[in-house]
């Protein structure tokens, strides 16, 4: 299980999951930069649309090794950034943002603050207003999933990759519901295993430092948010404990949930590559 390689042949699908609501103005350190929540799920979901380009190109173009779908929840509901659902990531290649500059105020080693400029690829804009629909977003992922994973075509893919990026806390459902219509969308397959749920947890909290991919023990201090989202996360399969551990090191022992807490930019992109670290691109 979890072993299929990712081709032409066989896609496999990603899905970026946006929290855009209110709560997202509130200001967080993410790694050495300071900026809004909102600024920290867009700078994070440029960045991991960006890597899925690059991973797919090659000297002859842009392979079709992914499809991919952007879902923003918050505000009036559910929106699909990517407008007809899934994407390829050809397709998203050819439309590509120009690079644009953006400034954090960033803590240098000397310890004072300056306001330093980045350069990405803008696919979104920070957003943040409303409600946090996230039921309704899992719902539709869920949907989207079944269907994706039904077509003969993806049968024998690589499961679906789902990433969520939220402060954690739903505003459309119990914590139990939560949890329910998660189970139900982590348990859509293809034939070589369960749909992976990962969830990034960004907070203004300094109650725990930043940690990724944690055991039960590491969250025994995080709030009731966090170890919401954690239970919501995958459980992260066998094929994955190697990579996991060459990343958490001495001490890490499993079972490992699919979940980033206050993780750095670096450590948020190695959420992504954990889950093909163990396949070869192919033709």
């Amino acid at each position: 299980m979890y072993t299929q390689e990712i081709t032409r042949r066989h896609r496999t699908a990603f899905v970026v999951m946006l929290d855009q609501s209110a709560s997202m103005q509130g200001r967080v350190r993410f790694g050495r930069m300071m900026m809004t929540k909102a600024e920290a799920v867009a700078f994070t979901a440029n960045a991991l649309v960006t890597e899925l380009v690059d991973r797919s190109r090659r000297t002859d173009g842009v392979r079709n090794y992914y499809d991919v779908a952007i879902v923003g929840y918050g505000g009036d509901g559910v929106e699909m950034l990517t407008s007809d659902g899934f994407r390829s990531i050809e397709e998203l290649a050819r439309h590509a943002p120009k690079m644009k500059r953006v400034a954090f105020e960033e803590l240098l080693p000397d310890g004072t603050a300056a306001m330093v400029e980045h350069s990405c690829e803008q696919w979104i804009e920070p957003k943040a207003e409303g409600t946090t629909p996230m039921y309704e977003a899992m719902l539709r992922v869920r949907d989207m999933l079944a269907e994706w994973c039904a077509k003969p075509e993806n049968r024998e893919s690589f499961p679906p990759i789902v990433i969520n990026i939220t402060d954690g806390e739903a505003s459309d459902c119990s914590d139990s519901e939560l949890l329910d219509i998660c189970s139900q969308l982590r348990a859509i397959s293809t034939e070589d295993g369960q749909v992976l749920l990962l969830n990034i947890h960004i907070t203004s909290s300094d109650a725990l430092p930043s940690i990724i991919f944690p055991m039960a023990d590491e969250l025994l201090s995080a709030s009731r948010h966090a170890r919401t989202i954690a239970e919501c996360s995958s459980i992260m399969p066998e094929a994955f404990w190697d990579a996991i551990y060459s990343i958490k090191g001495m001490g890490a022992v499993p079972p490992y949930y699919g979940m980033g807490y206050n993780a750095t930019i670096v450590e948020l992109l190695s959420i992504i590559n954990i889950g093909s670290r163990s396949i070869t691109n192919m033709a």
